[in-house]
């Protein structure tokens, strides 16, 4: 039996399966445009984790990448990875969005549009694209992915738990809201009705960076030429896609030392009213 998750049906044959898909390719298609995506926990459509990459590397396998240390690189979304609902990402993808949504996207927590949720407004974002290797990201992939990338000046992060986290280097992942314009079917099907879903097929089918992690043949997939940024990104704590993230430099990145160190007590030269002072201070800071 072969599940099929447009049709949430199962099939006995691949024969029945791609005759199903192709009296309903359009409605799929239609489906797929209509919606919104954002990250879904463990769902694998639009999130990714960020990682720490190394900026010397980057700038040596991009050139045209400069780094700016006064600012953080956020990317957003990237290319090549087949996700859970059969839809790859195919490069150039953010093209037109990227002109058209200029200035017009935020980055907010967890997909939420409040001002409480606001990490940097929509007036200090530049968005721009850029191709990255994977090895920078440690992944097992050979070649390049295109990734979105939100740049912005440090000082311009307006929420504090967001400034010390990417300033901390921890891991957290970022996800993009979209919305998708352009989308073709790939077929695996040698049937004289399916030669241009073959077509598609033959043409992307090289493109996936993780075809090895699926345990049974691709049979047909979904391959997204267009898509929009729909009026922000976010920084989220979960999600599947593993493809990009924060880009900062690996030098500023310690690791812990293997034995804590004697320290030693400071003698204090404050008055008592000065520690006074800065014990109300600081429970005021915590309180807040």
């Amino acid at each position: 039996m072969i599940f099929c998750k447009e049709l949430n049906k199962s099939f006995e044959t691949k024969a029945e399966l791609f005759k199903a898909l192709r009296e309903s390719k359009d409605i799929i298609i239609a489906d797929k445009k209509a919606k919104i995506y954002n990250c879904e926990p463990f769902d694998n459509k639009g999130s990714i984790s960020a990682k720490v990459i190394d900026s010397a590397k980057l700038q040596t396998e991009c050139k045209a990448l400069k780094i700016d240390d006064d600012y953080h690189y956020i990317a957003v979304n990237t290319t090549k990875i087949l996700d859970s609902h059969e839809d790859l990402h195919i490069n150039k993808i953010w093209k037109k969005s990227v002109v058209d949504q200029q200035g017009k996207v935020y980055l907010v927590w967890d997909h939420e549009l409040k001002g409480t949720s606001t990490i940097v407004k929509k007036e200090h974002i530049e968005m721009f694209v850029a191709e990255i290797p994977f090895a920078l990201l440690n992944l097992p992939y050979a070649g390049f992915t295109e990734a979105l990338i939100y740049k912005f000046k440090k000082d311009r992060v307006i929420d504090i738990k967001a400034k010390e986290w990417l300033e901390s280097g921890d891991e957290i992942q970022a996800s993009v809201r979209m919305r998708y314009v352009k989308i073709l079917f790939a077929l695996n099907s040698d049937a004289s009705e399916d030669k241009e879903y073959k077509k598609n097929y033959i043409k992307y089918i090289d493109s996936i960076a993780n075809k090895a992690e699926f345990e049974n043949d691709i049979l047909y997939f979904w391959p997204v030429l267009e898509a929009a940024n729909v009026l922000e990104s976010s920084l989220v704590l979960f999600g599947s896609n593993s493809a990009t993230g924060p880009i900062t430099d690996d030098s500023k990145t310690q690791e812990p030392p293997k034995s804590t160190p004697k320290i030693e007590p400071l003698k204090s030269t404050l008055t008592e009213k000065q520690i006074s002072e800065l014990v109300e201070r600081i429970f005021k800071h915590v309180k807040n």
